[in-house]
């Protein structure tokens, strides 16, 4: 089993002037640099723009930054947001970032899902159909050489045959096949159905175990109707993690520490307000009985490393079988030698555990 961390960043002390953009980046960084030292596998960046408690509208320059600041752990985009790309220099960008890591680069794409960032980039309801027309142009950039057009309704490319007077165009991937990864939520998504009619792989979002088989088997038939082969040890699936070295510091940690903090204040209450409670329940209460307690007995992945051991092989069973957990990550920024613990204890005491579990 694989592990991965990913960064929204959850910042709410930046939305409420406490922190500072560099303060907030600086973090993200350090969470980087811990994963990679402690054997973790992955780390994602997210992609908004007008959500000042999710601060990372750059999600390729902190891919870059971290690159440059680690040796092995695999860097991705969950996700680079295509409607608000000009596609060919979007893949570009995303050629370079494959060499810059050496390869350890994850493309993940998505059509966004805020409003506010639609109505910024005034692309009104037509971001599905542009995701679609910009992974066109991504992929035959990525896989083909010119001269060849294509003309989209939102976006087109006039790519130039090879000049030996400018030795180019000239880029292609570091990978035989970048790795595009596509963001799931919703029970029967569309989006997911995308995915697997497409070849990416999926990172199920956090929510349920029961929605999280409902996202494999509507991604597994979308791929086979495609004629494509997916793999359980490929899905990603998010959930969040707390190791300490004992459960009681573990649970004292989240429930007064800024994972409690995040979930109690903001998630939560929206989460309910959006009519997506029972994702986070599977109906196994009300709603409205939805809390910060419930969330910590039966939801999170909290404490020593034998008990989040213990909880993963469940978790893993329950949905037989996924190749890498990804946990979000949190500001513990006022107290980061527990939290830089944590990722020890998961990265060398948690996963040698669940080394039998391979998807």
């Amino acid at each position: 089993m694989k592990f991965g961390i990913f960064s929204a960043p959850y910042s709410h002390a930046y939305a409420n002037g406490k922190r500072t953009a560099k303060e907030v980046i600086d973090w993200d960084l350090q969470m980087v640099k811990w994963a990679d030292e402690y054997d973790l596998d992955e780390a994602f960046f997210a992609e908004h723009y007008t959500l000042g408690g999710e601060p990372s509208p750059a999600p390729d320059a902190m891919i870059a930054a971290a690159s440059q600041i680690t040796s092995r752990v695999r860097l991705g985009a969950a996700a680079h947001l295509l409607p608000y790309h000009n596609p060919i220099a979007l893949a570009h960008r995303m050629m370079w970032l494959d060499h810059m890591t050496d390869g350890r680069y994850i493309a993940g794409i998505a059509p966004g899902a805020y409003a506010s960032d639609a109505q910024l980039f005034g692309t009104g309801n037509n971001n599905p159909k542009m995701m679609v027309e910009a992974l066109d142009i991504l992929e035959a950039i990525f896989t083909r050489q010119g001269p060849y057009k294509i003309e989209g309704e939102y976006f087109s490319v006039d790519m130039p045959a090879y000049s030996e007077d400018i030795h180019g165009p000239h880029l292609k991937p570091r990978q035989t096949n970048i790795p595009l990864m596509i963001t799931g939520m919703s029970e029967n998504s569309s989006t997911i159905k995308f995915a697997g009619e497409r070849g990416a792989y999926l990172l199920s979002q956090e929510v349920h175990e029961k929605t999280w088989i409902n996202h494999w088997e509507t991604y597994s038939a979308a791929a086979t109707a495609a004629g494509r082969e997916v793999k359980k040890s490929d899905w990603r699936v998010c959930r969040d993690i707390f190791v300490a070295d004992t459960d009681e510091e573990a649970l004292d940690l989240v429930r007064n520490g800024a994972m409690g903090e995040l979930w109690g204040e903001y998630n939560l209450p929206n989460f309910v307000k959006l009519g997506l409670g029972p994702l986070l329940t599977g109906g196994q209460i009300d709603v409205s009985e939805l809390s910060l307690d419930w969330m910590i007995e039966n939801f999170f992945i909290i404490g020593s490393p034998d008990t989040v051991a213990q909880r993963i092989e469940e978790l893993y069973n329950a949905v037989d079988g996924f190749g890498t957990l990804v946990t979000f990550v949190h500001e513990y920024t006022d107290n980061p030698e527990p939290y830089r613990r944590s990722f020890e204890l998961l990265g060398q005491k948690v996963k040698p555990q669940l080394a039998h579990l391979n998807g």
